[in-house]
């Protein structure tokens, strides 16, 4: 596991809204995962709790930096 100051994030499409823009990805449209990108394992990427609806594993959280 890189060292926290090294973590290296993707951006990806929202799966919830396919790029139009919601609640979960802050009406952005894509939000940025752990790189590299994988579909959240518990929903296979249809959004669930484990992935704050957007479908991906590995969410950046709005605080970290």
């Amino acid at each position: 596991m890189p060292e926290y100051d090294q973590l290296k994030y993707e951006r990806v499409l929202c799966t919830h809204c396919e790029g139009a823009g919601c609640t979960y990805c802050e009406k952005a449209g894509y939000v940025l995962v752990l790189a590299p990108a994988r579909r959240c394992r518990h929903c296979d990427g249809d959004g669930c709790i484990y992935c704050g609806f957007t479908g991906w594993a590995g969410l950046k959280g709005r605080y970290d930096d």
